[in-house]
């Protein structure tokens, strides 16, 4: 049994949502459903001008139905109720049970780009870029995404921070790759360089500091930067107050399954700094997927670490940060196969095949000292010339 939203109509589509939602949670349904058509506007679309908070023990089903952020918004389309909390958080205030299921061809759409990036973050009152992550999740559990399509997203598709035991499955992004040149949008062309990507650092799926047990699989499409990034940093989330007392920092346990994706940086990356620590990583079937649509080659189809200096406001990582990675079955047309940077500790690389690349190497003229490190049938096929490389050295 679901709350239909058409019965909890409001004055905006975002707020009639948001009124299934409460009238969900007060008859212990936990339930609601948005339908294809939309009898507020008699339209096909479902247009979001604020964020949609989502309590403990909801579900929200998507039912073919499209939903779209409004033109020249700052908000997430839905975030946990949690980003509203202030002051210190702790274990206690955790919130769990949230999912977002769609069926058919059922849509989050980033919709026409609000201009908000990390360059424009806060500056001549603008919010932090932190709004324009399609979904924000902090200080959750069991957080369930699956069976739908993430697109256009204005920066990040998801976003989570500390967040555990939760599950992304079965979900199809697609980044918007147009070029914006001498302040003319370009919607039909694409960027020739950096400098012209219309739409910067569209991720699909990022884990923050603080998350664990989680299962990322079956992810299909194209992102602008990284397609699923582990990033265990914590600049911004100490910042805006989203760390939490008492709670693990590190990013550990994560199986990642079948990506099947192009991506213009990595299409699976794995990054930490400041002390945080990221280890117990499997990565199962990454399949880099060259779409002829786009002239950009991808950069990594698997990228561990990151050269030194880059990326690294506080303490750098060092030996022992970044430990027992495994990364099997992966097929790339992008330039590196599988990248190593720094000193990490037990990894284990096989069945890499890489077309017109490397297939495992430590890129431009980087050092990578590994202690243990397990390869088997590792392949670079066709024309690898001019691909600058540095050294891998076991220990």
């Amino acid at each position: 049994m679901y709350i239909n939203v058409n019965t909890t109509i409001g004055n905006t589509d975002n707020e009639t949502i948001t009124n299934a939602v409460r009238k969900a949670k007060e008859n212990g349904i936990n339930k609601v459903i948005i339908p294809k058509h939309n009898d507020r506007t008699d339209s096909d679309l479902w247009v979001i001008e604020d964020t949609i908070y989502l309590p403990n023990d909801i579900e929200v089903f998507v039912d073919d139905a499209h939903l779209v952020l409004a033109d020249d918004v700052y908000c997430n389309m839905f975030a946990s109720q949690s980003v509203l909390e202030e002051g210190p958080r702790t274990t206690a205030d955790e919130q769990y049970n949230i999912t977002i299921r769609g069926s058919g061809a059922a849509k989050l759409d980033g919709g026409k780009y609000n201009g908000l990036s990390e360059r424009n973050s806060e500056k001549d009152g603008r919010p932090h870029i932190s709004k324009n992550t399609t979904l924000l999740f902090v200080n959750c559990r069991n957080v369930t995404i699956e069976d739908i399509s993430i697109t256009n997203q204005r920066w990040w598709g998801i976003t989570n921070i500390f967040v555990r035991d939760s599950v992304f499955r079965n979900l199809c992004i697609w980044s918007d790759f147009s070029r914006f040149a001498d302040g003319v949008h370009y919607p039909d062309e694409q960027p020739r360089h950096y400098e012209e990507v219309y739409v910067k650092n569209s991720d699909g799926i990022d884990l923050r500091v603080g998350c664990n047990n989680i299962v990322i699989e079956n992810i299909y499409g194209f992102t602008q930067d990284d397609t699923v990034a582990l990033t265990a940093i914590g600049a911004f989330e100490k910042r805006f107050g989203y760390y939490v007392d008492g709670k693990d920092s590190d990013i550990h346990d994560v199986k990642i399954k079948n990506i099947t994706a192009d991506s213009a940086c990595s299409i699976v990356r794995l990054l930490c700094n400041c002390g945080n620590k990221l280890y117990n990583v499997d990565i199962d079937g990454v399949n880099h997927i060259k779409d002829e649509s786009h002239i950009v080659l991808g950069t990594y189809a698997v990228r561990i670490s990151e050269k030194a200096g880059l990326y690294q406001p506080g303490a750098p990582m060092v030996k022992g940060d970044m430990h027992d990675i495994t990364v099997r079955n992966v097929f790339s047309k992008c330039r590196y196969g599988v990248a190593l940077y720094n000193e990490l500790c037990d990894i284990t690389v096989e069945n890499v095949t890489a077309i017109n690349g490397l297939a495992l190497v430590a890129p431009w003229d980087e050092e990578c000292v590994v202690e243990g490190l397990c390869t088997q049938n590792i392949r670079s096929i066709g024309n690898t010339g001019g691909i600058t490389c540095g050294r891998i050295v076991r220990r």
